[in-house]
């Protein structure tokens, strides 16, 4: 996947601007609160139809304007595809080619990324559900269907917490959400499974050679157990029968997918707890590389973000990353205040674009 062209109209301060892409390392250099990280976080949306720091889609529109658009063309398997979100008006429209996809996935078959960022150090030192996310987001990354696994099971859980809280739980009722979330969160811990098992190795073996040392691993805790989807599925539903009781009695579910964690471990204890901050930086690292190189694996290469470098690795870090990246093959979007962490980027398939005030200024070599 490369990105060809990127234009961006009424999102967050950025002035209108339509640049060319013609190199793989892109560097978005400026001061802070100059727009660097909206440029970012602009095609973040074109990739992932999320924001970067924002779930509020009217939180990426300009304050002065009523709409904000994003177009990003992609050269994806010998073609280019034209990706266009626009919003406005508490709605989100998504083109592909000009016309609306009847499914997302093919909106995402030809556009997606991996984002390095600062608030990502949560992932390894924060609550499970950054973990989650993560885990979901490179699922995802793997496989677009994956977003409708997710859906499926959160439709489901949704309307076993509404019933929860109603002045009468009808006990059939419960039967059939018990049963449908059983199947779709066996499907899902599945998937989650899975991926975290393809990426473990990647992930172990990158962090050992950033660090020096230190033995990663990391394991699923479920509670949709098993070696297979049935397996999962029967385990879930036993636990929820179990729970019912102190289900109804608190009027909230207690069991299931939602409540997974990743356990990360450096040398059998756990990282969250004992990570030191450079440990913790390094795995997250190793985290969204790991990603890249099994989507690599797959024939699959995303796009490569990452936010504010130079505060975020020393330059050990740096040069490591930069070595990884340059041997993936990559298209990367970087932001910087100090574009001298990045000496190591390969000159002829480097640029950087100036940003001041939310203006992209002329780029140069």
């Amino acid at each position: 996947m490369r990105v060809e062209r990127f234009a961006a109209r009424g999102f967050r301060n950025l002035q209108p601007f339509e640049l060319v892409v013609d190199a793989r390392f892109i560097v978005f250099r400026g001061d802070n609160a100059e727009g660097k990280t909206n440029t970012l976080e602009a095609l973040w949306l074109a990739a992932t139809l999320r924001g970067l720091r924002s779930r509020q889609h009217r939180d990426l529109i300009g304050w002065d304007q009523d709409q904000a658009t994003v177009v990003v063309d992609v050269r994806h398997e010998g073609l280019v595809r034209r990706h266009r979100v626009e919003l406005g008006g508490g709605q989100r429209r998504v083109l592909l080619d000009g016309k609306a996809p009847s499914e997302l996935t093919d909106y995402f078959e030809s556009i997606r990324a991996i984002a390095f960022t600062p608030d990502d150090a949560a992932i390894v030192s924060g609550e499970p559900g950054r973990r989650r996310a993560w885990l979901d987001r490179a699922a995802f990354t793997a496989t677009p269907g994956h977003l409708d696994v997710v859906r499926l099971y959160k439709r489901a859980l949704n309307q076993k917490s509404a019933l929860l809280r109603a002045d009468r739980v009808d006990p059939a009722v419960l039967d059939v959400l018990d049963h449908s979330l059983a199947q779709h969160g066996a499907r899902l811990a599945q998937r989650r499974g899975e991926v975290l098992d393809e990426l473990s190795p990647h992930i172990a073996k990158l962090y050992r050679e950033i660090s020096g040392g230190d033995e990663v691993a990391l394991r699923y805790r479920t509670t949709a157990k098993g070696a297979s989807e049935a397996e999962r599925k029967d385990a879930l539903l036993a636990k929820l029968i179990e729970a019912r009781p102190r289900e109804v009695q608190r009027q909230t579910t207690l069991v299931g997918p939602q409540l997974d964690d990743i356990e990360v471990q450096l040398d059998g204890r756990a990282a969250r707890m004992t990570g030191s901050r450079g440990q913790v930086r390094s795995l997250v690292l190793s985290l969204k590389l790991g990603e890249l190189v099994a989507a690599r694996a797959r024939g699959q290469t995303p796009l490569f973000l990452l936010d504010d470098l130079s505060s975020e690795l020393d330059r050990s870090r740096t040069e490591q990353l930069v070595q990884h990246l340059s041997a993936l093959e990559a298209q990367v979007f970087v932001t910087t205040t100090d574009p001298g962490h990045l000496m190591g980027l390969p000159p002829g398939e480097t640029r950087v674009v100036t940003v001041s005030g939310g203006v992209l200024g002329d780029t140069s070599p």
